[in-house]
C-alpha cells in the first residue's frame, strides 16, 4: 500500500503478492517500488495511458525476472496491483489480477476494475452469482498477475471527472473475499471518519474468517479552505 506524490498530483497502489510468503512479500514490494517510480513522472493525467502501461510492463519485467533467477524462496511469485490516479480533477484506474478499486459517491458503491480471474468469466457467463465466486474453490485462479508470465496486460480506465464527497477504496482481497460489496457499501454509508472506516472495514473481514492479508486504503476528497480538492487518507 503506497501513496505517492506526482507532477499531476497523487498515485495510490496497493499490491497483494503471492508464491510463498518471502516470495509474495518481495513481489507486492518490487511492483509497488517500480509502479510508483515511474508513475511519479506523469505531467498530465489526461494521458497518463502509455506511462501507465510502460509502467506495469517494467514491474513485470523485474518481478518476472525475480521470480524466475533460481532462487527458491522467490521461485514463480507474483503479485495483484490496482492503482489510481488523482490529479487534475480527474481519476484514472488500473490494474492487473483481482486486487480491486471501488468509487463510493452518492451513498452507492461502484466496482472500477474487473478480477483477472477464472470464477469472474464464470460470473460473466452466467454460471455464477458474485456470491458464489467469493466462496469457490477457484476463486484464488487468476488469469493475469504481475511477473507471472512474460508479458502483461494492463487494464486501464479512462479519465473520468472526480468530484468532492467521492471515496476510493483499494483494497486486496483480504477484504472483498470476504465482505461482500452491499457490506462494504453499508459500512462506507456510516460517513465515520476514514481511518474508522478503514478499520471496521478490516474488522469485518477478520469477523468472518479472513486470515490473508487484508489490504484496504481508503481515499476521499474535500474542497480545502482554498478551494481545491484534498485528500483525506485512512
Amino acid at each position: 500500500m503506497s501513496r505517492v506524490e506526482a507532477h499531476f498530483g497523487d498515485v495510490y497502489i496497493v499490491s497483494d503478492g503471492m508464491g510463498g510468503h518471502r516470495g509474495g512479500a518481495v513481489a507486492a514490494e518490487l511492483a509497488t517500488e517500480i509502479l510508483g517510480r515511474t508513475l511519479s513522472g506523469i505531467r498530465s493525467i489526461s494521458s497518463a495511458a502509455e506511462v501507465v502501461k510502460a509502467a506495469f510492463q517494467e514491474a513485470n519485467r523485474v518481478v518476472y525476472g525475480r521470480g524466475h533467477s533460481g532462487d527458491d524462496d522467490t521461485r514463480e511469485m507474483g503479485s495483484t496491483a490496482v492503482v489510481l490516479l488523482i490529479g487534475q480533477s480527474q481519476a484514472v484506474v488500473a490494474h492487473i489480477g483481482d486486487s480491486r478499486a471501488y468509487l463510493f459517491a452518492r451513498n452507492e458503491l461502484r466496482r472500477l476494475t474487473k478480477d483477472h480471474s477464472r470464477v469472474q468469466r464464470m460470473v460473466d457467463a452466467g454460471i455464477l452469482t458474485d456470491a458464489e465466486a467469493a466462496s469457490h474453490p477457484a476463486a484464488n485462479l487468476l488469469e493475469r498477475a504481475i511477473g507471472v508470465a512474460p508479458d502483461v496486460e494492463v487494464d486501464i480506465s479512462s479519465p473520468f471527472k472526480l468530484n468532492a464527497g467521492d471515496l476510493f477504496l483499494l483494497c486486496s482481497d483480504g477484504l472483498h473475499g470476504y465482505v461482500s460489496d452491499s457490506e462494504i457499501a453499508a459500512i462506507l454509508n456510516r460517513g465515520t471518519p476514514v481511518q474508522a472506516l478503514v478499520d471496521e472495514l478490516v474488522d469485518r473481514a477478520l469477523e468472518k474468517g479472513g486470515e490473508d492479508n487484508i489490504t484496504v486504503q481508503l481515499i476521499g476528497y474535500v474542497y480545502s479552505a482554498q478551494g481545491r480538492l484534498t485528500p483525506i487518507m485512512g
